[in-house]
Order: C-alpha cells, then structure tokens, then sequence
C-alpha cells in the first residue's frame, strides 16, 4: 500500500497549492466566536480548534469532521465529559466517565479490567470505534487511562465518511493535554475504601518562547475493585509534545505507555438453552440469584488477565493561509494481551448451587493498528455564502491475532466458591495454517462541505470512497473486498444565534467481528454490511455554557448474532428508533448539571422464517427432555417438534429500553469557600439477554455522593475529594447480551489528595 499512501500524500498536497493561490487574508479567530465572526466579515477565516478552558464541555468538539466547530453548530449528537467532571467523580476509566451520557451501558463483561459499553444498544468496536485526539483508533482491550486526558467525547450514530467502516454506536474520542503555557505541576494519592492505592503525577510548560512545549504524565495504581480475587496493577507513562517553529505551523507527539494486570471475574453465560418447539416457540428461563457484589466464583487468584499498549500519534497541521489548512498525521497502537476468564452456564444447574465453571485461556492475543491521514480544510466565501470544505484521505489498517481459547472446566458452587489450584492449559492455536491472524486494509478518500447561507442556514454533504479488504495475513487469502461509496447529508438552520434545528442523513459502513470463541464457528470472518442512519434534533443555548438538545434518531444495520444453534451468522436486519435528550452546564456559578436520557426501541425488522429442525437425513427432531433428537415421542409429537423460531419482532439483544442520568455538582462560595458537593443517579433499563428474548434482564438504578474540599496548604492549592458509589450496595445486573450478564460493582468510597505546585 505504498503507493496508495504517496497518492494520498501527493494529491493532498497538490490541493493544497491550488488553494493557497485562491486563499484570502484575514485574522484568525477563536473557535467560541468563530462561526460568527467568520460569517459577518468580509473575507473568509479558518475558524481556530481551541478548546482549553471548556469547564462544562459545551463550548466545542474536536471529533471527526466537526472539530472546532460549537455543539449547537453539529448536526448530530454528541456527549463532552469535560475534565472537571471527570475530576469531581473521581472517574478512572472509559466507563466512569461515559455513565453520564444519555444510552451508554456496559457489555458482556465485568469492567474490572476495561471498559466493554454500548451506545444506544450497539456494541462500540474495541478495536475501530475508540479514537485518540480525534484521529488513531486505538485499542479498548486493556483499560485506557484517563490520567493524560483533558476530555471524552461520544459522537452518537453512524460516521463512516470520516472514520470508514465502524460500528454505528459512535466514535468515542479521547483528548490529551496539552503543554501548559508555563510550568505546572500537579500530584495526587488516590485510593479507595476495597484497599485500592496509587499516585498520579502531572508536568506541563512551555520553552523558547512558545516555540516547544510538552506535558508528562504518570500512574501506578495497586488496582482492587472490592470483587475477591480481582487485585492487580497499572501503570501510565505518557508524553504529549508541541512544536511550533512557526505561528502557523505545529508539529505535535502523543505517546502513551499503558499497563494492566488484574482478575476479571467469570459471568453468567446462558449456554445450554430449552429448545424452542412447535408447541412452545418462545421458552423462557429464570436469572440465578443476585448474590454479594464482591463474590468471585472463579477458579482463584490465578485466574488474571494482563496485557500492555502503546500509542504513537504524530502530527502536523500548517495553515499557510488564514482560510486553508494542511494536516497530516501518522500513528500505531500495539496491544498485547494474555487473558484467563470464564463463565457458568445458568441454563444446566447440577443441583446444590452447583454449576459447570468454563475457565478460557487465550494467550498471546496481539492487535496492531497503523492509520494514516491527510486532511486539506478551507474556507470558501462567496458574497453570503461560506463554503467550509474538507478534502482527506486515510488509511487504516488493522492487523489482529486472535488466538483459539483453550477451556477447563470445573465444578463449582456459586454460593460458596472454592479455589482451584492453578492448572496447565495448551499453547496458543491459531487455528489451521494460522487463519485467526487477519488483516483490516479500511483506504478512503473523502469530501465534506458546510455551506453556510449567511448565518442562519447550513447545509451539509459529503461523500466517501472506500476500498476495503479483509485477509487472512499467514495465506493471503482475501475473504472480502469491496469499494462502497457511502454519502451523507443534512441541515443546519438558526433562527437565532443561540438555537438551532437540524436533520441529518448519514450511511454507514461497519465490519463484522470475528465469531465469538464460544461459538460453533469460532473465527470465521463475515462479510461487513451497511447501516443508515436519520436523525432530526433541536439545540438550545440559553445562556453561555449552558446546552439543551433534544434529537429523535432511526439506525437500520444488519443484524448478527450467535443463534438458538449457537451458530454466529448474519441474519436480517435491526431497527433502533429513540429519542435522546440533555442538559448539561453551568447553570449558575454555584451549580453545575448534566442530566441525560434516552428512551429507546429496537426490533429484528428482517430475519430468516420459522422453520421446523431435522437432521442430516432430514428427519425431524423432537424436544426429549431439553434436547432435540429423532426419536419420537410417545404423545404430542406435533407439539414437541423442534424449530428455529425467528427473531423478526424481536427486542435486540443487550439495548436497554432507557436510560437516564443526573451529575450535579454544587459550591458552597458563599457559606464555605472551596466546599461542594456532587451527586448522581444513573438507570439502565430491562434489556433482552439474547436475539431469541428468552430471557428480559431487569433494569436498574446506582446512586452516587461526593463531598470536594479546595484549599490552600502553605501556598499550596491543594483538593480533598471523597466519592460513595453505588450508595448502599446495591444488587443488580450491569450487563447483558449475546446470552452474557453480569453483576454490577460493589459499593465503594474513592478518595483523593491532590496538589498543584
């Protein structure tokens, strides 16, 4: 691919001299006023990405084609945890932070080891959906630290045209710090009441009169979730580095080295199911009981996941004009992970509290990622219309090995768990001729222009051509290649400049995972398929830095899941309509919220009839006692004859019918200075455990309080923080989906003591 990346490289640039010549002089502005502004003048103006100082995460966004730009200008859905929040609850991962934007629930696992969430009911891809600084998709496999990072950012729904083939969830984008503009440095000792301990360290400055900056960050935490058998560590290094040889030209480095080693206790996993039947098409089946939060039912301490990552992004943006800009940018991440997990089969208990408990062993799992980008913005006026273009190209690959799980089973009793000693499990296996070892080659070139009708009136398009190829690297077969042209389209209009409405057309292109290890066709690689997405949404801004929206999305994509034969296929189609809703702010300099909801419905649209079950020699199969065999029974044959029952007017598995949340943080200024107080609610509803719906997992409520004391010690600014989650431990199911649940977290107090010298 060589030469398609010195196309890439060239053809950018070539735009780029071509512009230069046409490009008009003007000043620059801030991003906060800079579609204004750009609007009223006379000559066109790049609008400026700066985003530091964004307290309550209302200001601007810097994810995908958008960045810079003001959330009431985006005609999409779009969450910004901003750094203060992420800061008053103490939050240390993906998960902690995303809980407070609208229809983000966990998936399939316990997050003691990293974040597995969903948006709007589809599973964010670990792999392809997880950006750094708008750009490197980076690997969600280990647990990304937020120590380094300034803010989340969720961008709701389908974004094939800037990212290429992702999940139509969203793209969940994390922002490093940046260089301080003189020295800073910060400290802190974290912990929690479950034994949890560790510090952080931060420097920032600037040198030679602005022309290098960087910021260094680290962590080491002795890791303990308050679930048995689940302690570890990790660590952080990272850098974050600019230079600015000119004023209108940076060269940035991002670097992070990351750590995890901790227990990641077993799930539920409904295995052995009761076979759906003429007479009884759609059985149904009962939860195990919610038992103790922290108890673990693993196999023993042994029972460890560790791996390690590295992030490299390099980038460059030159704006050789006040209205046209040149960026380009390189990247890798690299992950390593050695896991052991397992799960119990609910669904064939051997009497007693008494389970079958599956530890896997999956060494060696390696996933590299290599993206590259080239990216020509400018601005285009035309009387009292401003075109703000956007010419790129990118490549990404994505190689991954992913090796067979090797299981051991065990007998054990889930309401008083033994310990097991270590055992020997097999070498890692690839499969024949090394098939797990697969290769993503996602190359697109792109074209997207806002047109602006003065200033109260934007429309949006754009156009992507991809060429995309998975393979198998140790063969070099090919089993998909396609070049999919996918478009979008929408609207922006402003009645005033502190409101506006708008709707939205986007395709979406999304690979398919590889079938899960626990399926009868563990590996196999299925074609990718196509998502579209509608949405239509209103935007308020009533007062600076405070942001009402409220939007009604439809996603159509294809559907795929493990079936009732425990086969992963293609099946069909999925429906997701909802309404989400939010407002987030500082309402008054005293109180901040943000508050968030969804109300959503999804349904199998299209799928494969109801067909009754026989076997190789096509004779017909009857339910003997929870098993399909040929033998007929003695009576009610017809009632007992066994069938794949279809999934059309089903719920979609692991999308939860609501959800809703509230973070509020108060400042006693008046009474206490540098005292406050934060609370939160945070509802999950009832979700269905698997395509078949025989099982509706129930829905839940957490609540959290926190209690922030800042002062001065010895001319020291330093923070006090204590934070309660899950007030009064409560029981309930955090995930659910592909036939998997698992019990929430237990009740925890996080502390911390941080100081800025």
């Amino acid at each position: 691919m060589v030469t398609t990346r010195l196309l890439m490289a060239s053809s950018v640039a070539a735009i780029a001299l071509i512009a230069q010549s046409a490009s008009a002089q003007t000043t620059t502005v801030d991003t906060q006023d800079s579609g204004a502004q750009a609007q009223e003048g006379s000559q066109a103006a790049l609008d400026e990405i700066v985003v530091t100082g964004d307290r309550t995460g209302t200001e601007a966004v810097q994810v995908g084609s958008f960045r810079g730009a003001r959330p009431l200008d985006v005609p999409l859905t779009i969450s910004v945890i901003p750094r203060t929040l992420i800061d008053n609850q103490q939050a240390l991962s993906v998960g902690d932070a995303l809980k407070n934007s609208a229809g983000v629930s966990t998936s399939q696992i316990s997050s003691t080891f990293y974040s597995s969430l969903a948006i709007r009911g589809i599973d964010i891809d670990n792999r392809g959906n997880y950006r750094l600084n708008g750009t490197l998709p980076v690997i969600n496999l280990v647990g990304l630290p937020l120590e380094n990072k300034e803010r989340v950012e969720a961008l709701k729904g389908a974004s094939a045209l800037y990212y290429g083939f992702t999940t139509p969830s969203g793209i969940v984008n994390l922002t490093t710090e940046r260089p301080t503009p003189i020295q800073s440095i910060s400290a802190s000792v974290i912990g929690s009441s479950a034994g949890q301990i560790g510090g952080t360290l931060d420097y920032g400055n600037t040198w030679g009169d602005g022309v290098f900056g960087a910021r260094l960050n680290a962590a080491y935490v002795h890791l303990d979730s308050g679930i048995d058998d689940t302690k570890g560590r990790r660590s952080l290094l990272s850098g974050a580095f600019d230079v600015k040889p000119a004023s209108n030209l940076t060269f940035t480095l991002d670097v992070e080295r990351i750590y995890t080693n901790a227990g990641e206790p077993p799930t539920y996993r409904y295995t052995t199911k009761p076979p759906q039947t003429a007479g009884n098409p759609d059985p149904t089946a009962a939860l195990p009981a919610l038992r103790s939060n922290s108890l673990n039912f693993g196999a023993g301490d042994w029972v460890k996941t560790y791996g390690d990552e590295t992030n490299v992004l390099a980038g460059m943006r030159w704006k050789f004009s006040p209205a046209w800009e040149l960026s380009a940018s390189y990247g890798t991440s690299d992950m390593t992970r050695y896991r052991k997990a397992g799960y119990i089969d609910f669904g064939k208990p051997l009497g007693n509290d008494n389970y079958t408990l599956t530890i896997g062993n999956a060494p060696r799992e390696r996933n590299f990622n290599k993206n590259y980008r080239a990216e020509l913005a400018g601005v285009v006026k035309l009387g009292i219309l401003t075109n703000n273009i956007l010419i790129g190209a990118s490549e990404n690959i994505r190689d991954r090995d992913n090796p067979n799980t090797v299981n051991k089973t065990f007998v054990q009793n889930i309401a008083d768990p033994l310990s097991f000693p270590d055992v020997p499990f097999a070498r890692p296996d690839y499969g024949t001729g090394d098939v797990r070892k697969v290769r993503v080659d996602d190359i697109g070139y792109y074209v997207f222009d806002r047109l602006s009708v003065g200033s109260f009136l934007d429309l949006l398009g754009g156009v992507r051509f991809s060429d995309y190829t998975e393979s198998q690297r140790a063969t070099g077969l090919v089993t998909f290649h396609g070049k999919p042209t996918s478009f979008s389209y929408g609207a922006v209009a402003k009645p005033t400049s502190w409101a506006s409405v708008y709707g939205t057309y986007i395709e979406g292109l999304e690979p398919t995972p590889l079938a899960p290890t626990t399926a009868i066709n563990s590996g196999v690689q299925l074609p990718p398929s196509e998502s579209r997405q509608y949405e239509a949404g209103v935007k308020v801004e009533p007062k600076r830095g405070v942001l009402l929206t409220a939007a009604y999305f439809d996603i159509n994509r294809g559907a795929a899941y493990v079936n009732g034969a425990n086969v992963y296929v293609i099946d069909g189609r999925q429906s997701y309509r909802g309404v989400e809703f939010s407002a987030t702010g500082e309402v008054t300099p005293e109180l901040t919220i943000y508050a968030t909801g969804l109300i959503l419905d999804t349904e199998y649209t299209e799928g494969s009839p109801t067909t009754l079950s026989s076997n190789g020699a096509g004779l017909p199969l009857y339910n003997n006692n929870g098993s399909c065999t040929t033998a007929v029974p003695a009576a009610n044959a017809e009632a007992l004859r066994c069938q794949t029952t279809t999934n059309v007017g089903n719920r979609v598995d692991g999308a939860p019918k609501n959800t809703f949340s509230l973070a509020a943080n108060y400042k006693f200024s008046s009474l206490v200075p540098g005292l406050s107080v934060d609370a939160g609610v945070f509802h999950v509803g009832s979700r269905a455990l698997n395509a078949q719906n025989l099982i509706i997992v129930p829905g839940y409520t957490t609540f959290n309080l926190g209690l922030g004391y800042a002062t001065e010690i010895s001319g020291t600014k330093t923070n006090f923080r204590l934070n309660w989650e899950n007030v009064g431990d409560r029981r309930y199911w955090a995930t659910a989906g592909a036939d998997f649940v698992a019990q929430g977290m237990p009740s925890v107090v996080k502390f911390s003591i941080s100081v800025d010298m």
